[in-house]
């Protein structure tokens, strides 16, 4: 076939175009907001019979659907722990399954290690400290592996000891990130090529301010398209429970605060566009990546929180936490 040379001017003209087109495309990041500002939905499952209470909530996306972790309290004294069968839309959480565990994996932490191939599920109030199970299915909320421990220390000061763990690694190193409920973050780290494992007895405390200022429910994220890391730490404030959060450059590395107020906080009662509840409170930023790495996209921030109806009060186990999704508003 012979071409003539507007032809061919046409053509390269074109694939100049596609090949710009694709640049933009590649190149398209964005940067965390220095003020955040959310939709909320309502109050997304109510807890089946026998449970008071959806909380603590740990997600990713499975084969293109939600997958979400989470702790339960019945109506007595009695913590427990569940899975929701996998859900396309956060509006089929109503109907999802609730999968009790026969084990308790309380304020459970859920993640792909992937130099392993293996699913990890972190979580408190084991035989140590902290503790872990691993799978291949994570869909299957009794087929996890025999608990081995993930961190065997102790902390002073603090009426809770350890909880509330989160875990994630960079290219070298794997780290537990943790609170006690006494103003005080806490990590220790260990070598990827050890990991799973246990990351021993010593911690080191890397942030420090009143308690309902770091209170629990320490969570660390990657920030995609940046070299940049993202902690959001639950508070208490005047207005319920909050998030704040803080930003740093490496993981083993000083963290300074970002949007760390209960007036301009991550994520609260004065910016979460939510009626239903005051608190926004123990949750995790929606992984579409559910590897170690803890990654989150900044162009699609969403955050599964716990809240409970703002008449609500009593014994805290008891409180009727639910489960519901703050989306950034950009």
């Amino acid at each position: 076939m012979r071409l003539l040379k507007t032809d061919v001017s046409t053509a390269l003209t074109g694939i100049v175009w596609l090949l710009a087109s694709a640049t933009v495309v590649v190149a398209q990041t964005c940067t965390l907001p220095s003020t955040y500002r959310w939709t909320s939905t309502a109050a997304l499952a109510n807890p089946k019979s026998g449970w008071a209470s959806l909380k603590d909530f740990t997600s990713v996306m499975y084969n293109g659907q939600h997958l979400v972790y989470g702790t339960t309290h019945n109506s007595g004294a009695g913590w427990g722990s569940m899975n929701f069968g996998l859900f396309s839309n956060w509006t089929e959480m109503a109907t999802a399954s609730q999968n009790a565990m026969s084990a308790g994996t309380v304020a459970p932490t859920l993640f792909f290690f992937e130099p392993k191939n293996i699913w990890v599920l972190a979580f408190q109030w084991g035989p140590t400290a902290f503790s872990y199970k691993t799978s291949s299915d994570p869909t299957n909320a009794n087929g996890w592996s025999a608990t081995q421990p993930l961190f065997s220390g102790t902390i002073s000061g603090s009426s809770t000891g350890c909880i509330d763990q989160t875990v994630i690694g960079d290219n070298t190193t794997m780290y537990l990130f943790f609170t006690g409920d006494n103003g005080k973050v806490y990590r220790t780290s260990m070598p990827i090529g050890n990991f799973p494992g246990n990351f021993g007895t010593s911690s080191t405390v890397i942030m420090t301010d009143t308690t309902n200022n770091l209170f629990e429910a320490v969570q660390v994220y990657t920030v995609q398209g940046q070299n940049k890391y993202l902690m959001i730490v639950e508070a208490i404030g005047s207005n319920g429970r909050y998030f704040r959060s803080f930003t740093a450059d490496s993981l083993g590395g000083t963290w300074t605060p970002q949007a760390a107020t209960e007036s301009q906080p991550f994520a609260g009662k004065v910016n979460s566009g939510a009626t239903w509840t005051n608190d926004i409170s123990h949750g995790d930023i929606v992984r579409t990546n559910p590897d170690q790495t803890m990654t989150i996209d900044p162009c699609n921030l969403q955050l599964l929180y716990q809240g409970r109806a703002t008449s609500s009060g009593g014994e805290y186990g008891l409180l009727p936490y639910r489960p519901g999704v703050l989306t950034l508003q950009v």
